[in-house]
C-alpha cells in the first residue's frame, strides 16, 4: 500500500510530530509511506530536512513565501499540485493546505485515490476568508481522524460529519534519560507555536502577578512561528513589554531534541494558556519528562490532563486562576512532585503504535 503524508512544515509543530511519528510507525507494519512537506524557498534549513532524523523516505517541496496570507496559501497550494505524485493509493493530509491540495487535483482528475485527514483542530479565523479556507479543507476530505473525543464531538455537530478518533502519542525512549538540573531560578516552561491561538499573552500577564511574590521566577518560551510568518521576535517583545516582565523572559525559537530535554529539566512547570487546542502534545512531553502542567481548560486538553491529578486545569483566558496554579505549584513541592509523577503514569496510555493500528485499518477498508 503506497502512502504519501503530508505536512505543511518541516518545524517541529504539533501536526509535523504527529505526521512524522505515524508515518514511521505505518512504515513499521507494512505500509510503504513517503513524506511531503513545505519549505519556504529561501529557508535552506527547512528545505534540507526535518527537525529530526526520520526513518522513511521523504520529499521537500519549496514553495514561493508571499507577505499576503491568501497569496502564501495558494503558492503552498501550487507547490503541492505541481510536485505530488499521481499514483499512490492513499492520500493523507494533516492539515487545510494538503487538504486543499488533494481536493484539486481530485477535482481535476489527476488522482482518484481515497483522501484522509486527521483534524488536529478547527482554528476560528477572525478572516472569513481564512475561516472558509479551512471549513472547505474539512468538508471535502474523503475520511476524517480527530486527535480527541472533543474534536470527534464538534466535528459532528457543527460540521455533521464523522470522524475516528487517533490519539497522539509518546515514544518514551525519546523521555528515558532526563539529564539533571542545571538552574535553580524558579522557571516556568512554555512549548508551541507563536501565535494568538496559543493564548500567550495571558501566560506573560499571569508571570506578571507570579512575579510579585516569586520576584526571581522566569519565563522561557520556545516559540515557532506558523504559517501566518508572525515575526517573532517583535510579537514577543511587545507582549513582554506590555506584560512589563521583559527583564525575566527567555524566547528561542528552535532547539534540538537534546536541549529541550534539558529546558524541561531546568522548568518547574510547563504552562500551555491555550484558545484552542486540539490536544497538546508540549504537555504529554513535560508529562513524560515528570514535570507539572498547567493548561487552559479548553479542546483536548482535559482529555489528556485530569484536573488536580496529572495536572491543573485554568479557565480559558482567566489570568488570575492561570498565575494561582502557577503559584501553587511553584510554592509546594510536594504537590508538584506528586503531579509529576501522576503525568507519568498518565502518558503510558497513550502509543504511536495504537494510533498506526486505528489508521491502518481504515486504510485497508478504503482501498
Amino acid at each position: 500500500m503506497k502512502v504519501a503524508m503530508l505536512t505543511y512544515s518541516t518545524r517541529a509543530r504539533g501536526g509535523v510530530v504527529h505526521a512524522l511519528k505515524l508515518a514511521e510507525r505505518l512504515q513499521r507494519k507494512g505500509a510503504d509511506v513517503r513524506l511531503y512537506s513545505l519549505a519556504r524557498d529561501n529557508d535552506l534549513s527547512a528545505r534540507e530536512g526535518y527537525h529530526r532524523d526520520v526513518e522513511v523516505p521523504f520529499e521537500i517541496i519549496p514553495y514561493l513565501w508571499h507577505p499576503d496570507l491568501m497569496t502564501r496559501l495558494e503558492n503552498m497550494i501550487s507547490a503541492y499540485t505541481s510536485n505530488l505524485p499521481v499514483d499512490a493509493d492513499i492520500y493523507h493530509a494533516q492539515d487545510c493546505v494538503g487538504g486543499t491540495a488533494l481536493m484539486r487535483m481530485k477535482n481535476d482528475g489527476d488522482i482518484s485515490a481515497p483522501i484522509f485527514r486527521t483534524i488536529h483542530h478547527v482554528d476560528d479565523f477572525a478572516e472569513p476568508m481564512l475561516f472558509e479556507f479551512e471549513k472547505r479543507a474539512v468538508a471535502n476530505a474523503d475520511h476524517r481522524f480527530v486527535v480527541s473525543q472533543y474534536w470527534k464531538d464538534v466535528l459532528k455537530k457543527e460540521y455533521g460529519y464523522d470522524s475516528i478518533i487517533t490519539y497522539n502519542g509518546l515514544d518514551a525512549e525519546d523521555f528515558a534519560t532526563i539529564p539533571e538540573r542545571i538552574s535553580t531560578a524558579p522557571t516556568v516552561l512554555f512549548v508551541g507555536g507563536l501565535e494568538p491561538r496559543k493564548g500567550l499573552e495571558h501566560l506573560f500577564l499571569a508571570m506578571e502577578r507570579v512575579s510579585k511574590d516569586h520576584p526571581n521566577a522566569r519565563l522561557v518560551a520556545v516559540a515557532k512561528a506558523g504559517f501566518r510568518g508572525v515575526d517573532n521576535a517583535s510579537w514577543f517583545e511587545t507582549l513582554a513589554d506590555r506584560a512589563g516582565i521583559r527583564d525575566r523572559v527567555t524566547m528561542l525559537e528552535s532547539v534540538e531534541q537534546e536541549d529541550l530535554l534539558q529546558l524541561y529539566a531546568n522548568s518547574d512547570l510547563i504552562a500551555l494558556p491555550s484558545r484552542n487546542e486540539g490536544w497538546g502534545l508540549s504537555l504529554m512531553e513535560a508529562m513524560a519528562c515528570g514535570k507539572p502542567v498547567v493548561a487552559s481548560r479548553v479542546g483536548g486538553i482535559p482529555e489528556l490532563v485530569r484536573d488536580g491529578v496529572d495536572g491543573i486545569l485554568a479557565e480559558q483566558g482567566d489570568v488570575i486562576s492561570l498565575a494561582e496554579a502557577i503559584s501553587r505549584i511553584l510554592e509546594d513541592s510536594s504537590l508538584a512532585e506528586k503531579l509529576g509523577q501522576a503525568g507519568r503514569d498518565r502518558i503510558k496510555q497513550f502509543s504511536w503504535d495504537s494510533a498506526a493500528d486505528i489508521v491502518l485499518a481504515e486504510y485497508r477498508r478504503a482501498v
